[in-house]
């Protein structure tokens, strides 16, 4: 049985408002083609705040890429601008941020493509803005399903009001996710499940995913409890209310990684036998750190683990080192390629590269092999057509590969 939503979060429909306003500001459309022979991408990321190690270590894989191409495609020149989307306030990602992000992005006539953003709510609000501009925009690790594909109301099509497809993401959704983990549920035999979601895009997405993935497998979603992500909330009614439904396994689905923290830890104090599962959304920033005694119960699925360990990934690692004195994150790695494919499509583009419908059609149906990040398609609708993803425990306040997952359909 399909759990849905009850509300949507306050935050994506206040910057659903605000990206309204610009798209009526903007008036019609401009001109599709650039002037210049200089073209820019701009990248907007959490540069700050809770994700702001992630964010950086995109932003360099992406100075990476541009620098392997000297900055130049053919006749043109590409330079890069990178924009901060997180709120100094608050640490995370802001609707009014991600929305002026894109406006900036919109205003210059030089801008080319758009990296980002990593949030599946921030990008939900940026990509109709860029949308109605017709600039191709590419997410390193958004992968909220309803950007592509049906999965709430009005989606996807909400996300495109120019009615063309101009977005592609390099993860995979998280439908593919949620059968990959449904089917390790399966497979360890754990049957009945509760699951708790934090009310932000991912997380309610999340739900409706594995609801999905649950009934194909034949797993019983025993109860879906929305727990508040904000710091200070009360978590003792939320877990009194799942471990009394002495279910086989619990899943965390969410984008707020401190609010998974809080409630995973609090469950396993109370009932320590409890296997603990998270989604990827919920991965980001030191959550393995945060978990103390409850990392050796917790498990997850995460596109950022199992990555090939080739001659590509190799020679970026030492690109990456002497560039920047430490290893790179996985996150580097999906910077360094968004970055690459942009460069790419701009160079089938050829002289056409200064109509952005053309660079848009070349990257929908681009495929790529011996990449850092493997071998994929990106098909006409902006999704990879990977679907395994690596099954992690931690250990050693890491997240370390478990066993490869496929989630594909079938």
């Amino acid at each position: 049985m399909r759990l849905l939503p009850a509300v949507r979060p306050a935050a994506v429909v206040a910057g659903a408002v605000v990206a309204v306003a610009i798209l009526s500001a903007c008036g019609s459309p401009p001109d599709p083609k650039i002037k210049s022979d200089a073209l820019t991408v701009y990248t907007s990321l959490p540069l700050s705040g809770e994700r702001g190690p992630e964010g950086r270590a995109v932003l360099r894989g992406e100075k990476i890429a541009l620098e392997d191409a000297g900055a130049r495609v053919g006749q043109f020149t590409v330079a890069l601008d990178a924009i901060d989307d997180a709120d100094p306030e608050r640490g995370t990602w802001s609707p009014d941020q991600a929305a002026q992000n894109a406006r900036q992005a919109a205003g210059n006539g030089t801008t080319i493509a758009y990296i980002g953003d990593l949030d599946s709510g921030a990008t939900a609000v940026s990509l109709p803005v860029n949308n109605e501009l017709g600039i191709l925009q590419v997410s390193p690790l958004s992968g909220y399903t309803g950007l592509t594909r049906v999965l709430d109301k009005g989606e996807p099509q909400k996300y495109y009001p120019a009615d063309t497809r101009t977005f592609a993401r390099l993860v995979p959704t998280g439908a593919v996710e949620a059968r990959a983990l449904a089917r390790w549920l399966d497979g360890l035999g754990l049957r009945r499940v509760v699951v708790a979601q934090d009310g932000l895009d991912d997380g309610q997405g999340g739900l409706i995913d594995l609801s999905d993935a649950f009934d194909a497998q034949r797993i019983e979603l025993v109860k879906a409890v929305r727990v508040d992500p904000r710091p200070g909330h009360d978590l003792d009614g939320d877990v009194a209310d799942l471990v009394k439904q002495k279910a086989d396994a619990l899943v965390y689905a969410g984008g707020d990684s401190e609010a998974a923290a809080r409630l995973l830890r609090a469950v396993h104090a109370a009932a320590a036998r409890l296997p603990l599962f998270v989604t990827s959304s919920s991965t980001h920033g030191d959550l393995a750190a945060r978990l103390g005694r409850a990392a050796g119960a917790v498990r997850g699925v995460s596109p950022l683990v199992g990555l090939p360990d080739d001659a590509a990934s190799r020679a970026f690692a030492r690109r990456y080192r002497a560039a920047f004195g430490a290893d790179p994150p996985p996150a580097a790695r999906y910077g360094y390629e968004a970055m690459r494919t942009v460069i790419a499509a701009i160079g089938r583009a050829g002289e056409s590269a200064k109509d952005r419908r053309s660079v848009i059609r070349a990257y929908l149906g681009t495929r790529e092999r011996g990449t850092v990040i493997g071998d994929y398609r990106i098909d006409s609708s902006g999704d990879v057509d990977r679907t395994e993803v690596g099954g992690f425990r931690i250990a050693g306040g890491e997240l370390r590969l478990d066993r490869r997952l496929d989630g594909g359909v079938g």
